[in-house]
C-alpha cells in the first residue's frame, strides 16, 4: 500500500487552488466595488456637489416692449448663479435676452420676477439656462 505526503499530512493538491480562487474573487470584489464608489461620487447621485435648477412659473406681457418673467431658483446655500432669461415672438424668434445673476443666500428656493426689454412685440418669455459663477 503506497501513501503519499497528501494522503499522509491532510494535504490536498486543490488548497492552492482555493486559495488562488479565493484571492481572485476578493481582487473581483475590491474592483468592482472602487468602480461603483467612483460612479456615484462622478456622476453625483449623492448631491454633493452644489447645484443649480430652475422652474418657470409664468410669464405676463408688460406693455410691447417689455416681458416680466417669473421663477423658481433651487440653489446650494452660498453659492452664486446666473440665469439667462429670453422673451419670445409668435414666430419663436428670440427678441429679447439677458444674463442676471443672483447673490449667494441662506435660502435655497427663491421665487424670481425679472423684467426684461424687448425688441418687438413678445408673446412669451421664459429662463433659457441657469448656472453656477
Amino acid at each position: 500500500m503506497s501513501t503519499t505526503l497528501e494522503d499522509r499530512y491532510g494535504r490536498s493538491r486543490t488548497a492552492p487552488n482555493l486559495r488562488r480562487r479565493r484571492l481572485i474573487i476578493s481582487a473581483i470584489a475590491i474592483v468592482t466595488l472602487a468602480a461603483v464608489i467612483a460612479w456615484l461620487l462622478w456622476t453625483d447621485v449623492l448631491g454633493l456637489k452644489p447645484s443649480v435648477v430652475y422652474r418657470d412659473t409664468g410669464h405676463s406681457l408688460i406693455t410691447d416692449s417689455q416681458v416680466s418673467v417669473m421663477f423658481d431658483l433651487t440653489v446650494t446655500e452660498g453659492h452664486e448663479a446666473a440665469c439667462a432669461i429670453q422673451a419670445l415672438n409668435p414666430d419663436f424668434a428670440i427678441v429679447g435676452w439677458k444674463v442676471f445673476v443672483y447673490p449667494a443666500s441662506t435660502e435655497r428656493i427663491r421665487q424670481i420676477t425679472e423684467t426684461i426689454t424687448t425688441s418687438e412685440f413678445a408673446t412669451t418669455g421664459l429662463v433659457y439656462s441657469c448656472w453656477l459663477t
